[in-house]
């Protein structure tokens, strides 16, 4: 699924999860197998199959990245050979890292259900406590994969959800019962995001002071929404705009921003991302699914009121004092959200103030603590 680092800062929720938890003195490693093929089409830069970073208080992770051939959507006669082909060779690629780690590990924590599945295989064979984190935006599993892989539910543990609705997706796919599963929201590194100075940060990349910015971060894509944020934006006056991102998969422009007042558009590294957030009035996402969206709770951690979808995937960290949900495939909605909250400067005040106690409680440290808890009463 791939590891970040500075020059590739994908899937920095686990490196943050992984980090929280080595801090609290667990030793962690971390096998994250890497595609050649992804590597050769998109121009990724493979990273060394082992090596190791120091957490903020200086505990060493080791990371695993084997290498293993991917496979695009090659069907034959409706049969998906492709995505087959991709779960075998990344499911032989973990347990060829795992013979290889300096130190075996006393339990097996696969992050999204494909990797629950693998680290569920490992731990049937050398009898090892097996947890699940379930955070996928659109939780599908094949019906011929859960044919083929439904015995090994039986050697996990339990299962930690990032919404209400991840576990009741879990529950009607037959993947856990009830009791295994325990709801524990993404949460924020606030070493990382926090707020900032608003007029500093603008004057410190150029913005001015007047404007009223809106941001956005996430994917470019159809299902975040950042297209209909830019439709929304050419419906009102005088909003500015900044748009952290890329295009998901496409080597052309389809959902990349096109409305006039664009400060930024683009990919940050990671580190940077808290001050372009911190220059915004108001943070916009129309996500069509998510698990429990990161980045709501980064923007949430630097003080900003928040414009996404009515959707049950953000019932567990939105509420109505810090938030206004949307019809995520409206544009009339969200461009009405926007100039209610660039006509009252009150209760966009105050809408801020909320979203910093809310993220006060969903801190990287605090849910790091509440995992370890509930692996710890459930061996």
């Amino acid at each position: 699924m791939g590891y970040p680092t500075d020059d590739n800062p994908v899937f920095t929720f686990v490196d943050q999860l992984v980090c929280a938890l080595a801090d609290l003195g667990v030793k962690c490693s971390v096998i994250s197998p890497q595609s050649i093929t992804k590597s050769i089409t998109r121009g990724v830069k493979l990273n060394p199959t082992v090596w190791s970073k120091k957490t903020k208080n200086n505990h060493i992770i080791d990371i695993y990245q084997p290498k293993f051939i991917s496979f695009s959507e090659i069907k034959v006669f409706g049969f998906e050979l492709g995505q087959v082909l991709y779960d075998f060779f990344f499911e032989r690629a973990v347990k060829k890292a795992y013979k290889t780690m300096k130190e075996k590990p006393k339990l097996l924590y696969g992050h999204f259900w494909n990797c629950g599945f693998v680290a569920a295989a490992i731990g049937c064979q050398e009898k090892l406590p097996v947890y699940v984190a379930c955070g996928e935006g659109e939780l599908i599993i094949r019906e011929s994969f859960l044919r083929r892989k439904r015995r090994l539910l039986e050697c996990i543990n339990g299962v930690i959800s990032v919404s209400t609705e991840n576990k009741a997706e879990s529950i009607k796919l037959e993947l856990a019962d009830e009791e295994k599963i325990i709801v524990i929201p993404n949460a924020v590194d606030q070493s990382k995001f926090y707020k900032m100075d608003k007029n500093e940060a603008r004057v410190s990349l150029g913005f001015s002071e007047d404007d009223f910015i809106i941001a956005y971060t996430g994917w470019f894509s159809q299902r975040k929404g950042s297209r209909r944020v830019s439709e929304a934006i050419k419906k009102l006056d005088n909003v500015k705009s900044v748009f952290i991102g890329s295009e998901e998969d496409s080597p052309t422009p389809k959902y990349t921003p096109d409305c006039e007042g664009i400060l930024f558009c683009g990919r940050l590294p990671h580190q940077d991302i808290v001050k372009y957030l911190n220059c915004a009035d108001v943070f916009v996402l129309p996500t069509l699914a998510e698990g429990c969206c990161n980045s709501i709770v980064e923007a949430m951690a630097c003080g900003l009121p928040i414009i996404s979808s009515d959707l049950p995937c953000n019932d567990d960290i939105l509420d109505e004092n810090n938030s206004i949900r949307i019809d995520p495939q409206s544009v009339d909605e969200i461009a009405d959200a926007i100039r209610f909250l660039k006509d009252s400067p009150d209760k966009c005040h105050k809408m801020a103030e909320a979203s910093l106690q809310l993220a006060s409680q969903l801190t990287i440290d605090k849910r790091a603590r509440k995992i370890f808890d509930y692996i710890m009463q459930n061996k």
